[in-house]
């Protein structure tokens, strides 16, 4: 399923991480004592790396952790109260989508992603679970379909409703090199096509885009008719995913306030870059619906002051209902939290509300009513 631009569907899942503290990895089932490291043949665990991460600035961070999974708890219970549901199919649909930005945005496929995050998928499909009841929860649909509407043009302009690639790229200075470098991605490829894995690994080695080459060579996404360099388009758009082009020549622009003789321009031949380009996905148009971009949706509303307060009220009516108990002496401090904000709600709902009077209203002339002093007399 094809996504949108850049950090769009991983700030998705990020914004409502931010938003509620629930960092990633918080909840995974791993087996406590999996080794994890071995110095010079003494193991350390998963529960050692743990226990060390609870003593960091005091405690604080595994306070934040623990806050963040009563968090979700309290989310889960409460859209179990409303009856708001997720099925399987959606919350897969929002994973494929992500899995594209995931590439886009580090160059790495999906399952090396996931192995080097320090989480699961089941992790993974947790917190976007979670994130997605929220939104509901916070948002509401009529919210949502209003705001899609309002924004159908911003949408338009995203990879997602255009015809697009994700590509990678080496740059070199010369066509000499260039078709050296191509030979050796190519290097024992029968028909020219390699694997994301074969391209990064030159890419990392020797093209000249410092930036790219850390993430193997990704360049993140093109969309068709939109590129500033039309040399690189043109090629993108007619190879196949894995295939490798040759060489293409990319004028370099000459910078902007140098002057130049006119004869010597002339003479000076213009400075160019070779490109080795590589399509790792074809994504076609999609059809401008909103289920097919309500993670934009809600990832832009929730970015919004509106929501963000609305969000932080929700969450925080949800801590001062909840009937917490902190267990663990190190957690303690928390039990505090949770009772003050109870106490500040019951407190509010203890309140008396001022209702209007029934009835008509007593004339000035017939006195105060009853149980309550005249008032004073002007100089008393």
């Amino acid at each position: 399923m094809p996504k949108r631009a850049s950090l769009a569907g991983l700030i998705t899942i990020l914004i409502l991480c931010a938003a509620l503290s629930l960092p990633f990895g918080a909840g995974c089932g791993r087996k406590k004592a999996e080794v994890i490291a071995r110095v010079n043949g003494q193991p350390i665990t998963q529960s050692d790396l743990y226990e060390a991460l609870e003593r960091v600035d005091e405690g604080q961070f595994a306070r934040d952790v623990l806050d963040s999974l009563i968090t979700r708890q309290l989310i889960r219970q409460e859209s179990q109260k409303r009856d708001v549901q997720l099925t399987g199919q959606e919350v897969e649909l929002r994973l494929e989508g992500l899995k594209d930005d995931i590439l886009a945005a580090t160059g790495k496929d999906y399952e090396r992603w996931l192995a080097e995050s320090v989480q699961t998928e089941e992790d993974l499909l947790d917190q976007l679970s979670v994130q997605m009841l929220t939104a509901r929860l916070v948002l509401g649909e009529d919210a949502v379909r209003q705001y899609f509407e309002q924004n159908r043009e911003r949408l338009a302009e995203l990879p997602y409703s255009n015809e697009s690639v994700i590509f990678r790229q080496i740059i070199v200075a010369t066509e000499e090199e260039a078709q050296a470098v191509r030979n050796e991605v190519v290097a024992g490829s029968a028909d020219g096509r390699v694997s994301g894995e074969k391209f990064a690994s030159v890419a990392k080695e020797r093209s000249l885009d410092h930036i790219g080459r850390r993430r193997g060579g990704m360049a993140g996404y093109l969309i068709k008719g939109k590129s500033p360099i039309p040399e690189i388009e043109e090629v993108l758009f007619e190879l196949e995913p894995g295939e490798v082009s040759a060489p293409t020549a990319v004028p370099v622009p000459a910078e902007e306030g140098v002057e130049q003789e006119e004869e010597a321009a002339e003479e000076q031949e213009p400075m160019v870059l070779w490109y080795i380009l590589m399509v790792e996905r074809q994504k076609p148009a999609g059809e401008l619906t909103l289920e097919r971009n309500r993670d934009v949706i809600e990832s832009w509303m929730l970015q919004e002051r509106q929501y963000q307060f609305e969000l932080a009220q929700f969450v925080g009516n949800l801590k001062a209902k909840a009937d917490v108990q902190i267990l663990a002496p190190r957690y303690r401090v928390l039990d505090e939290v949770y009772r003050e904000a109870r106490e500040a709600r019951q407190q509010r709902l203890a309140q008396p509300t001022q209702l209007p009077p029934i009835g008509p209203a007593v004339p000035e002339s017939a006195g105060p009513p009853a149980g309550e002093a005249p008032p004073a007399a002007e100089g008393e």
